[in-house]
């Protein structure tokens, strides 16, 4: 069985009740953010170690490569300047959790030449589970779910029957997954849920409510009038909203506002984080369920963006990589095989970044999904299993929303610049933008997958947004070409019934109408009579990088909404549109 932690909160010792009542706790404890790796080169001897542990040793060329026995490895190389740079590579984890890479980058010690110390940041992979009880108010038994990491099993909220033996069963009241649960005293102050997603029951322990943050969006008596962010040495600016003609106590009453969100809601506000940058400052930073500055968020999709702004970057050091670009060709020759449908020389770059170019990879596909891409094991290789997908349409013709295609970009990033994803990342973005710790999802054959699937903070997925929102600028410091940004914003499809092919209702179920940019969708926010452009790179669950070019406005949302895009696809309008346009005064 698995174990469970009550994380300090405090216990209930008291025997479980006929009637269960109250907040409930199940945890499987995070990793710790830290992990220590020491090298040496002792007279050509290379030793290493990972958290105390020896590591086998590699050296092919200037490159060295260290394998622990947990399956985590290093891959690094020295720098002309003595330092040391490399991936660290933390093994796939418990609950589906991917093998991710952490880029480092470490001096050597002083007085030893041939030394390295580092604390390598890790992916803590935490896993909480509440089961809260209350009565509504035509006083009914209820119960809500709610898994802050991943929203795994609280889909939706549930009646609580009782079966008359002392155990009860949550029935959904939407009748949708997952099925009738069953709950039984476990006799030590426990109760025992059994989840089809769990070999065996699971026990939770009662928690006080008021000390759950986590599961709170603040706890109660939390201060939530407008204060200034403050400055970490990581690249931003910061500064007074005021200072920016924003209103301070419409800030904090939006503030007060998501503070106040009810968690057991059927359709809860599971808000993260909130960020907002304007001219290129930061100038309002706030977190709730128990979110700070330092978590690295799972952007989901959000992060495929990045692919599109590497583009950029590269464009900038004046490598000729541009939209015109055949990824596919380029995938075929390097496999030493023709085409195998002489449409795919048709497919550009540009294609790939607006979801349109004709492949049988829609998220519905049998074939080209992204759960089929992962569940798959023929083909490690997710650049070549997408190259081999049917072509379905002509590129341009259809609209159709596909994580493999946005995956594939990487394949014309490293054939361009002759380097790894994640590290040209590193390279192009990370470091000049000052980024702190961030981890990258890696396909079975080590690349760093771009279809999502990045943990990073919330204050580094804003820089993005900010150098957009500049015209390709940080810090007066030129990132990405201003005709980049203009064309990863041109409206190059339409996303609409006509070009997904569904029908109105099958539509209006699924999405709204926008207009696709390189990996940017374009929208509207609305304020008053007046309409801004908006330019979003979203995820699932609430992950939002929002750009309004107009106003130099730049906002970032972390969430935990997952599975229920008809909550945090609302929040571009709610929070920008009714609030922090507002605040700066442009709804007159």
């Amino acid at each position: 069985m698995i174990g469970s932690v009550a994380m300090g909160l405090a216990l209930n010792a008291q025997a479980v009740a006929a009637q269960p009542e109250g907040l409930w706790q199940f945890t499987i404890p995070a990793l710790s953010d830290k992990r220590e790796f020491l090298l040496l080169d002792v007279d050509g001897e290379w030793l290493a170690q990972e958290g105390g542990i020896s590591m086998q040793f590699d050296h092919r060329d200037d490159r060295l490569s260290f394998r622990a026995d947990n399956g985590g490895r290093v891959d690094a190389h020295v720098e002309p300047d003595g330092s040391l740079s490399g991936m660290w590579v933390q093994p796939r984890g418990p609950l589906g959790y991917q093998p991710m890479a952490t880029p480092f980058h470490v001096s050597p010690d002083k007085g030893f030449d041939d030394s390295w110390q580092a604390n390598l940041s890790v992916q803590s992979r935490p896993y909480t589970l509440f089961l809260d009880f209350f009565t509504d108010d035509d006083g009914r038994q209820r119960a809500v779910i709610r898994n802050p990491e991943r929203y795994a099993l609280g889909k939706i909220g549930f009646r609580v029957d009782d079966d008359g033996d002392g155990s009860f069963t949550l029935v959904s009241i939407a009748g949708q997954d997952p099925g009738p649960l069953s709950i039984e005293p476990g006799g030590d102050g426990t109760l025992r849920l059994a989840h089809p997603d769990f070999a065996h029951p699971i026990a939770l322990r009662q928690v006080a409510r008021d000390e759950a943050s986590a599961y709170l969006p603040r706890l109660p008596g939390s201060d939530t009038t407008y204060a200034p962010p403050s400055a970490q040495d990581d690249g931003w600016r910061v500064a007074d909203a005021a200072d920016h003609g924003f209103d301070r106590a419409a800030l904090g009453a939006m503030t007060a506002q998501i503070a106040g969100y009810d968690p057991t809601s059927l359709q809860p506000q599971l808000l993260h984080s909130l960020l907002v940058s304007h001219q290129g400052e930061l100038v309002y930073e706030e977190y709730f369920y128990g979110h700070d500055r330092e978590d690295r968020h799972d952007l989901r999709s959000a992060s495929k963006m990045f692919g599109s702004a590497m583009v950029g970057a590269l464009q900038q050091q004046g490598v000729d990589i541009h939209a015109d670009t055949r990824t596919l060709v380029d995938i075929f020759d390097g496999m030493g095989e023709p085409l195998d449908d002489p449409r795919k020389a048709d497919i550009r770059f540009g294609d790939l970044m607006t979801y349109s170019s004709g492949l049988d990879c829609s998220e519905n596909s049998a074939l080209g999904s992204e759960e089929a891409l992962w569940t798959q094991t023929q083909e490690p290789n997710y650049w070549r299993y997408t190259a081999r997908l049917p072509v379905l349409f002509a590129p341009g013709e259809r609209y159709a929303y596909c994580s493999a295609s946005a995956d594939i970009v990487g394949a014309s990033l490293r054939a361009a610049s002759g380097k790894p994803v994640v590290a040209l990342f590193d390279q192009l973005i990370a470091r000049p933008l000052d980024f702190g710790p961030y981890h990258w999802a890696l396909a079975p054959n080590g690349e760093g997958y771009l279809g999502g699937g990045v943990y990073m903070r919330p204050r580094d997925l804003l820089k993005i947004g900010a150098v957009y929102a500049s015209g390709g600028t940080w810090n007066g410091q030129r990132l990405i070409p201003a005709a980049w940004v203009e064309e990863s914003f041109t409206k190059h499809i339409e996303i609409s019934p006509e070009t997904t092919g569904m029908t109105q209702e099958e539509f209006d179920n699924e999405t709204s109408r926008a207009w696709q940019g390189y990996h940017w969708r374009i929208d509207t926010v609305r304020v008053g009579d007046r309409s801004y452009d908006s330019y979003e790179a979203n995820g699932n669950g609430g992950q939002l990088l929002i750009v309004v070019p107009e106003l130099e406005l730049a906002v970032a949302m972390t969430g935990g909404n997952y599975y229920h895009g008809g909550v945090w696809s609302r929040w571009r309008q709610r929070f920008i549109g009714e609030h922090i346009i507002p605040a700066l005064g442009m709804d007159d």
